[in-house]
Protein backbone atom coordinates (compact mmCIF):
# COMPACT_ATOMS: atom_id res chain seq x y z
CA UNK A 1 0.00 0.00 0.00
CA UNK A 2 1.20 3.59 -0.57
CA UNK A 3 2.96 5.57 2.14
CA UNK A 4 0.75 8.39 3.39
CA UNK A 5 2.45 11.42 4.90
CA UNK A 6 0.53 12.95 7.79
CA UNK A 7 0.86 15.92 10.10
CA UNK A 8 1.04 15.33 13.86
CA UNK A 9 -1.07 17.76 15.90
CA UNK A 10 -2.49 17.95 19.44
CA UNK A 11 -5.86 16.33 20.08
CA UNK A 12 -8.44 18.93 21.07
CA UNK A 13 -11.87 18.74 22.71
CA UNK A 14 -13.43 19.02 19.24
CA UNK A 15 -11.80 15.67 18.29
CA UNK A 16 -13.09 13.62 21.20
CA UNK A 17 -16.13 12.06 19.52
CA UNK A 18 -13.87 10.79 16.72
CA UNK A 19 -11.27 9.62 19.22
CA UNK A 20 -13.85 7.77 21.32
CA UNK A 21 -15.41 6.11 18.28
CA UNK A 22 -11.96 5.14 17.00
CA UNK A 23 -10.98 3.57 20.32
CA UNK A 24 -14.08 1.41 20.37
CA UNK A 25 -13.61 0.41 16.74
CA UNK A 26 -9.92 -0.39 17.16
CA UNK A 27 -10.30 -2.44 20.36
CA UNK A 28 -13.83 -3.91 20.38
CA UNK A 29 -13.00 -7.09 22.29
CA UNK A 30 -10.97 -5.18 24.86
CA UNK A 31 -13.75 -2.78 25.86
CA UNK A 32 -16.69 -5.20 25.55
CA UNK A 33 -16.23 -6.97 28.93
CA UNK A 34 -16.02 -3.61 30.71
CA UNK A 35 -19.23 -2.41 29.03
CA UNK A 36 -21.44 -5.54 29.10
CA UNK A 37 -24.28 -5.78 26.60
CA UNK A 38 -26.95 -5.92 29.30
CA UNK A 39 -26.08 -2.40 30.52
CA UNK A 40 -24.45 -0.98 27.38
CA UNK A 41 -26.25 2.02 25.81
CA UNK A 42 -26.83 2.44 22.05
CA UNK A 43 -23.60 3.00 20.15
CA UNK A 44 -23.95 6.75 19.60
CA UNK A 45 -24.62 7.30 23.29
CA UNK A 46 -21.76 5.00 24.24
CA UNK A 47 -19.38 7.05 22.07
CA UNK A 48 -20.69 10.31 23.56
CA UNK A 49 -20.11 9.09 27.12
CA UNK A 50 -16.63 7.80 26.30
CA UNK A 51 -15.77 11.14 24.69
CA UNK A 52 -16.86 12.96 27.84
CA UNK A 53 -14.61 10.77 29.99
CA UNK A 54 -11.67 11.44 27.67
CA UNK A 55 -11.83 15.16 28.44
CA UNK A 56 -10.01 14.48 31.71
CA UNK A 57 -7.34 12.52 29.88
CA UNK A 58 -6.40 15.09 27.24
CA UNK A 59 -6.51 17.98 29.72
CA UNK A 60 -4.04 16.34 32.12
CA UNK A 61 -0.59 17.97 32.37
CA UNK A 62 0.80 14.42 32.47
CA UNK A 63 -0.55 13.54 29.01
CA UNK A 64 0.54 14.29 25.45
CA UNK A 65 -2.36 13.46 23.13
CA UNK A 66 -1.59 13.59 19.42
CA UNK A 67 -3.49 12.95 16.21
CA UNK A 68 -2.42 12.20 12.67
CA UNK A 69 -4.25 14.32 10.09
CA UNK A 70 -4.14 14.35 6.31
CA UNK A 71 -2.32 17.50 5.14
CA UNK A 72 -3.85 17.88 1.69
CA UNK A 73 -6.36 16.58 -0.83
CA UNK A 74 -10.16 16.31 -0.56
CA UNK A 75 -9.90 14.95 3.00
CA UNK A 76 -7.37 17.52 4.25
CA UNK A 77 -7.58 17.82 8.03
CA UNK A 78 -9.17 14.39 8.45
CA UNK A 79 -8.16 12.57 11.66
CA UNK A 80 -6.79 9.14 10.69
CA UNK A 81 -5.00 8.01 13.86
CA UNK A 82 -4.09 8.95 17.40
CA UNK A 83 -1.66 8.35 20.23
CA UNK A 84 -2.04 9.12 23.92
CA UNK A 85 1.20 9.33 25.85
CA UNK A 86 1.81 9.54 29.60
CA UNK A 87 4.87 11.75 29.98
CA UNK A 88 8.07 10.94 31.90
CA UNK A 89 7.69 11.65 35.60
CA UNK A 90 3.92 11.13 35.58
CA UNK A 91 2.51 8.84 38.28
CA UNK A 92 2.04 5.23 37.18
CA UNK A 93 -1.71 5.61 36.94
CA UNK A 94 -3.58 5.22 33.68
CA UNK A 95 -5.55 8.41 33.09
CA UNK A 96 -8.54 6.46 31.74
CA UNK A 97 -9.22 5.00 35.19
CA UNK A 98 -12.48 6.03 36.84
CA UNK A 99 -12.44 9.33 38.69
CA UNK A 100 -14.80 10.89 41.20
CA UNK A 101 -17.63 12.52 39.25
CA UNK A 102 -18.14 16.23 39.87
CA UNK A 103 -21.30 16.84 37.86
CA UNK A 104 -24.41 15.02 36.73
CA UNK A 105 -22.91 14.81 33.22
CA UNK A 106 -19.76 13.24 34.68
CA UNK A 107 -21.82 10.63 36.54
CA UNK A 108 -23.94 9.95 33.45
CA UNK A 109 -20.79 9.30 31.40
CA UNK A 110 -20.05 6.21 33.50
CA UNK A 111 -23.50 4.66 33.03
CA UNK A 112 -23.12 1.47 31.04
CA UNK A 113 -19.65 0.75 32.41
CA UNK A 114 -18.93 -2.03 34.89
CA UNK A 115 -16.76 0.13 37.15
CA UNK A 116 -15.24 -2.82 39.02
CA UNK A 117 -14.08 -4.49 35.79
CA UNK A 118 -12.91 -1.16 34.38
CA UNK A 119 -10.80 -0.42 37.45
CA UNK A 120 -9.48 -3.97 37.75
CA UNK A 121 -8.29 -3.86 34.15
CA UNK A 122 -6.41 -0.57 34.30
CA UNK A 123 -5.14 -1.16 37.83
CA UNK A 124 -3.75 -4.53 36.78
CA UNK A 125 -1.84 -2.96 33.90
CA UNK A 126 -0.58 -0.18 36.19
CA UNK A 127 0.71 -2.74 38.68
CA UNK A 128 2.66 -4.61 36.00
CA UNK A 129 4.16 -1.37 34.67
CA UNK A 130 5.20 -0.33 38.18
CA UNK A 131 6.85 -3.72 38.71
CA UNK A 132 8.75 -3.63 35.41
CA UNK A 133 9.74 0.06 35.32
CA UNK A 134 10.06 0.94 38.99
CA UNK A 135 11.21 4.54 39.36
CA UNK A 136 12.69 4.80 35.84
CA UNK A 137 11.24 7.90 34.10
CA UNK A 138 9.61 6.81 30.86
CA UNK A 139 6.97 7.58 28.25
CA UNK A 140 3.91 5.31 28.34
CA UNK A 141 1.92 4.78 25.14
CA UNK A 142 -1.76 3.94 25.69
CA UNK A 143 -3.18 3.69 23.08
CA UNK A 144 -2.19 4.05 19.44
CA UNK A 145 -4.53 3.32 16.54
CA UNK A 146 -5.05 4.13 12.86
CA UNK A 147 -8.48 3.90 11.24
CA UNK A 148 -8.82 0.73 9.11
CA UNK A 149 -8.93 2.47 5.73
CA UNK A 150 -5.49 3.99 6.38
CA UNK A 151 -3.70 1.08 8.05
CA UNK A 152 -0.56 -0.25 6.40
CA UNK A 153 0.43 3.17 5.05
CA UNK A 154 3.10 4.11 7.62
CA UNK A 155 0.86 6.34 9.73
CA UNK A 156 1.32 4.39 12.95
CA UNK A 157 5.07 4.63 12.49
CA UNK A 158 4.88 8.41 12.08
CA UNK A 159 2.82 8.73 15.25
CA UNK A 160 5.40 6.65 17.12
CA UNK A 161 8.34 8.50 15.65
CA UNK A 162 7.03 11.82 16.95
CA UNK A 163 7.97 10.84 20.51
CA UNK A 164 10.88 8.54 19.60
CA UNK A 165 12.68 11.55 18.14
CA UNK A 166 12.30 13.37 21.46
CA UNK A 167 13.55 10.33 23.37
CA UNK A 168 16.63 9.89 21.19
CA UNK A 169 17.55 13.56 21.62
CA UNK A 170 18.21 12.82 25.29
CA UNK A 171 21.42 11.25 26.59
CA UNK A 172 20.77 8.52 27.47
CA UNK A 173 17.48 8.13 25.54
CA UNK A 174 14.26 8.19 27.56
CA UNK A 175 12.66 4.71 27.62
CA UNK A 176 9.21 4.14 26.12
CA UNK A 177 6.82 1.55 27.60
CA UNK A 178 3.71 0.03 26.02
CA UNK A 179 1.48 -3.04 25.91
CA UNK A 180 1.37 -4.62 22.45
CA UNK A 181 -1.09 -6.97 20.81
CA UNK A 182 0.13 -9.37 18.13
CA UNK A 183 -0.68 -6.96 15.30
CA UNK A 184 1.50 -4.19 16.69
CA UNK A 185 4.55 -6.12 17.86
CA UNK A 186 6.41 -6.18 14.48
CA UNK A 187 6.13 -2.38 14.17
CA UNK A 188 7.50 -1.90 17.68
CA UNK A 189 10.33 -4.42 17.29
CA UNK A 190 11.39 -2.66 14.10
CA UNK A 191 11.83 0.53 16.13
CA UNK A 192 13.87 -0.94 18.97
CA UNK A 193 11.22 -2.23 21.40
CA UNK A 194 11.95 -5.46 23.27
CA UNK A 195 9.57 -7.68 25.22
CA UNK A 196 9.92 -7.25 28.98
CA UNK A 197 6.69 -8.94 30.08
CA UNK A 198 4.57 -11.97 29.25
CA UNK A 199 0.97 -10.75 29.49
CA UNK A 200 -1.62 -11.28 26.74
CA UNK A 201 -0.81 -7.73 25.63
CA UNK A 202 2.97 -8.11 25.81
CA UNK A 203 4.75 -5.40 27.78
CA UNK A 204 7.50 -3.89 25.60
CA UNK A 205 10.12 -1.23 26.28
CA UNK A 206 12.30 0.77 23.93
CA UNK A 207 15.42 1.37 25.94
CA UNK A 208 17.38 2.61 22.92
CA UNK A 209 17.38 2.55 19.12
CA UNK A 210 19.45 -0.65 19.05
CA UNK A 211 16.68 -2.70 20.64
CA UNK A 212 18.79 -3.92 23.53
CA UNK A 213 17.41 -4.88 26.93
CA UNK A 214 17.37 -2.89 30.16
CA UNK A 215 20.72 -1.18 30.72
CA UNK A 216 22.76 -2.28 33.69
CA UNK A 217 22.64 0.15 36.60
Amino acid sequence: MPYTKVEIEPITAADLLEVAAGNLEAFPTFYAPMEPEDIRPPHDERVKRFAHRLRTVISSPHVLATKAVLPSGPDAGKLVGITIWHCPGAPIYNMKRAVVADTEEDRESWNGVDIDKWEDTWKGWDNVRAELMGDVPHWYLAPIWVIPAYQGQGIGGQLLQYVIDQCDAESPPTPIYLEADKRGQPMYKKRGFVAEGKSEYVEMVRWNAQGTTRPEK
